[in-house]
């Protein structure tokens, strides 16, 4: 289980996440939706230390973390246990698919090269890129490059993986293949907070969908509530765009 509790964080004096609380348990898949702007991408960029939240804790793994005051062994122990996926992918360019998966295992987490690979081709075996562990990334194309990424946080077997809108760089013929993926680990029973604006994606795969909305949890719930019947106004008015819009 996760927990957390109060994350709030400003940006030149302007409140960007405003105090959220959340519980996660094993095998939970959270799709957050929401408006740009909403405060969505920060929040889950707070839970791996990719940003300092000004406040709030998290407890994961018996481990409790207190986001204002980290050290370097915290954060080390805090993003041991998450793995995020980037919605542009961040690939080192002068680094084939297979070492971009064990640079991460060999350097952070001290596995021997050996493992390291054992366990990075079985990653990429997951996602049918095995034939693709010589290519560098731009020999790939969006979509390979985004299931490297997705390979390389299977390979550090962390206890969530954070997915940072994980389509949105892709051309639209691209997407169903990273969504795929995507689902399988949920299948497996993978513990996962996806950041994405494909709604139909969350009603097939979320077991919670969060609407974020100026820094805020406006509505939660199970997405048959939030994406189908919502109660809050706010939900309404975005979910009839999106509708429209599509």
């Amino acid at each position: 289980m996760i927990k957390i509790k109060n994350i709030q964080k400003s940006f030149h004096e302007q409140t960007i996440v405003k105090g959220v609380d959340l519980t996660i348990n094993k095998g939970d898949v959270v799709v957050i939706i929401g408006p740009s702007g909403s405060g969505k991408t920060t929040f889950l960029r707070c839970l791996n230390y990719l940003e300092q939240a000004d406040c709030g804790q998290i407890e994961l793994d018996q481990d409790h973390y207190n986001l204002e005051q980290m050290s370097k062994t915290d954060i080390l122990s805090l993003r041991q246990k998450t793995a995020f996926v980037f919605q542009n992918y961040n690939l080192f360019k002068n680094k084939t698919a297979l070492e971009n998966i064990t640079e991460g295992l060999v350097i952070a987490r001290k596995v021997p090269k050996e493992q390291a690979k054992v366990i990075a081709l079985s990653a990429l075996k997951k996602v049918g890129l095995l034939e693709k562990a010589d290519a560098y990334p731009h020999e790939l194309s969006g979509g390979q490059q985004q299931r490297v990424g997705i390979a390389r946080a299977i390979a550090v077997d962390a206890q969530v993986i954070l997915f940072d809108e994980p389509t949105s760089a892709l051309d639209p013929e691209l997407v169903g293949e990273v969504l795929a993926i995507i689902q399988d680990l949920a299948k497996e029973g993978k513990t996962m907070v996806i950041v994405t604006h494909e709604i139909q994606f969350a009603r097939e795969v979320a077991s919670q969908v969060l609407f974020f909305d100026q820094g805020e949890i406006v509505e939660q719930g199970k997405p048959e509530e939030v994406l189908l019947n919502p109660k809050h106004n706010r939900t309404k008015q975005f979910l009839s765009r999106i509708r429209f819009a599509s």
